[in-house]
């Protein structure tokens, strides 16, 4: 029976994803949309029961497949096989791993450069004199997991620790990826990829190994044979992300070289998510800056300082909607768009300056006592100007370490009251997507997901990791 090619429309993520579009999905940046593919596959080896997104229409478990075409991979949804098949968006079914593996080697899963390859790495580190185990293609009996695996190359090195070294030639699979992955992550053995050469044209899976490894390529060619024979040890080529879609100028690594620090990937410089983290600074800098040259007067700051052109400027390129939204303040409350949205700003930064100092520290008011936070809360949702924000303002504090404040009895009466008084904006408001911009590490789920899935959403938002 031969089914007709459907698009599923929108796939429900678990929060704080939430729906995802296919048009969203096709507009994402390769490094987004690619990191999210892995996240799926991961979760599907971890625990296929709870899917990380479903179609809308069926609920059934869908992943991300890399559609090739025109010269370039784009990313569209797919459901998995136990998936319903009479969903309106079904899209036929998927060939299975194992197959398209023997279709790729054509029944021979061992080819001579791979041989050599893993011989000549095995070698390589036995010169080591810190070198205490290696193996080629042996069974490693597991400490944890229920099944071993065999590993091209697995060396142990005093002062190092485990390595799992994967050699491949043609494009792995998203599974099989993800399982070595998540295998080597909990026996404590550090596990890296590497190629003999990257195609101009990339197989998807080597995008999702370089996404693993943040960012990051090895490859053991001849410049890195040679290299490995003048330093008596295994050396690698680096091939580093550049923010244009290639790679940086090739750099020659040894295992000492490399950060296995986080347990999920090998890399030499993680360059997703300082990329990320830029990305979050970068849309509220200008913002730092004015209240910064702004100190507060008898009461509050004021806004209407040249200081704070520049930040309203700026917002304004990022969320465009903002223009048409001051000239409707203005025409239905005779109130100035800009100088609301900066006094709503300055209550968002309060809360985060608050959360990164843990102390209050407050933007808005001349309140600098150690309950300065709340009582700058209980003034501004009493006035009717921030009733409808109360939502926003609490999505804010309900995501930092400062979120304890809502659980005083006069904070949660004031948000009570605010929500009453006004109905409440919501994401898709322009004043919502300008706190997103300016706080994505709270408000854009996607982002928010991201940074915690490679540990650094900053601590201010609830993250493990620390920074502004």
């Amino acid at each position: 029976m031969v089914h007709r090619q459907r698009t599923i429309e929108i796939a429900d993520f678990e929060l704080p994803r939430g729906a995802v579009g296919i048009k969203q999905l096709m507009a994402m940046p390769r490094a987004t949309w690619d990191h999210l593919r892995n996240e799926i596959t991961r979760r599907r080896q971890q625990d296929p029961d709870r899917p990380l997104a479903r179609c809308r229409l069926c609920k059934g478990p869908v992943f991300i497949r890399s559609h090739f075409a025109g010269g370039e991979h784009a990313p569209v949804y797919a459901h998995y096989p136990e998936s319903p098949a009479d969903c309106p968006w079904y899209d036929g079914a998927n060939l299975k791993p194992d197959d398209a593996r023997a279709a790729q080697y054509h029944g021979h899963q061992e080819r001579a450069l791979h041989r050599w390859m893993c011989d000549t790495i095995a070698e390589l580190l036995r010169n080591d004199a810190r070198c205490r185990v290696v193996t080629v293609d042996t069974y490693r009996r597991p400490a944890v997991e229920k099944r071993g695996r065999y590993p091209d190359v697995y060396a142990e090195l005093e002062g190092l620790g485990k390595f799992a070294i994967e050699v491949q030639l043609s494009k792995p699979f998203a599974p099989e990826i993800a399982a070595r992955h998540l295998h080597y992550e909990a026996e404590g053995v550090a596990l890296i990829w590497v190629f003999r050469e990257l195609p101009d044209e990339l197989p998807q899976g080597f995008h999702d190994v370089i996404t693993l490894q943040r960012g990051n390529a090895f490859l053991f060619d001849d410049a890195a044979f040679a290299a490995s024979n003048a330093r008596g040890t295994l050396a690698l080529t680096a091939l580093l992300e550049n923010d244009r879609g290639g790679f940086l100028k090739p750099r020659y690594v040894a295992l000492d070289d490399l950060d296995g620090s986080t347990g999920r990937a090998v890399f030499l410089e993680d360059r997703r998510s300082d990329r990320l983290l830029a990305y979050c600074k970068a849309g509220r800098e200008k913002w730092w800056e004015a209240f910064k040259q702004a100190p507060p007067t008898d009461f509050d700051y004021p806004f209407d300082e040249p200081c704070f052109i520049p930040p309203w400027d700026s917002i304004k390129n990022f969320v465009p909607e903002l223009r048409p939204w001051k000239r409707r303040c203005w025409d239905e409350q005779f109130v100035r768009g800009d100088r609301l949205f900066a006094e709503l700003a300055a209550i968002l930064f309060s809360i985060a300056h608050t959360a990164m100092a843990g102390r209050d520290r407050v933007y808005l008011t001349r309140f600098s006592d150690g309950s300065a936070l709340t009582s700058m809360l209980n003034a501004k949702l009493s006035a009717q100007a921030f009733m409808p924000f109360a939502t926003l303002i609490e999505t804010m504090l309900s995501a930092t370490p400062a979120r304890e404040r809502l659980e005083r009895m006069s904070v949660a009466r004031s948000f009570a009251l605010a929500k009453q008084g006004a109905e409440q904006v919501r994401p898709g408001d322009p004043v919502w997507a300008g706190a997103t911009r300016l706080f994505p590490e709270v408000f854009d789920g996607l982002r928010r997901a991201e940074l915690a899935d490679l540990g650094k959403l900053p601590a201010w938002a609830g993250g493990a990791a620390t920074g502004g």
